[in-house]
């Protein structure tokens, strides 16, 4: 018996491609537990498991940050002002957060209907307030 131990990946796993494959490099295939000494897979297999891998890491890599509810990021696409969005998602009322931003309550007011646009320095006090990127609110 052969010491070279062969795994196969994919839709080679269980083929007769693979069974050829085997026996042509004089392997013996191995279970997906046994240790082995060469993988075989398909280019279409590896695709699928690099980008598996992929979106492993940006989850991971996503652990810190903060997650929202479906029905807030609606809202957002939908075109709503993110001040009013993330507000109320704070559950912050408009007196609240105008005291915490240091900001007057009927500018706030005004920004969330759009009648004013908020300054870059009025939209990152905002932000700050509100706990979020600056990003978050333009």
């Amino acid at each position: 018996m052969s010491a070279t131990k062969i795994r196969f990946l994919g839709e080679l796993e269980g083929s007769v491609r693979a069974q050829w494959i085997a026996q042509a490099l004089d392997a013996r295939p191995v279970a997906e537990d046994e240790d082995a000494d060469l993988v075989v897979t398909t280019p279409a297999a590896l695709e699928e498991m690099l980008e598996e891998a992929e979106a492993t890491a940006a989850y991971h890599r996503s652990g810190d940050q903060e997650r929202v509810p479906i029905e807030l990021v609606d809202r957002l696409l939908a075109g709503e002002n993110p001040v009013k969005v993330w507000r109320e998602h704070r559950s912050l009322s408009q007196r609240v957060l105008a005291a915490q931003a240091g900001l007057n309550f009927t500018y706030l007011s005004q920004i969330e209907t759009g009648a004013r646009k908020g300054t870059v320095k009025t939209m990152k006090k905002l932000a700050e307030a509100l706990g979020v990127d600056l990003d978050d609110l333009t």
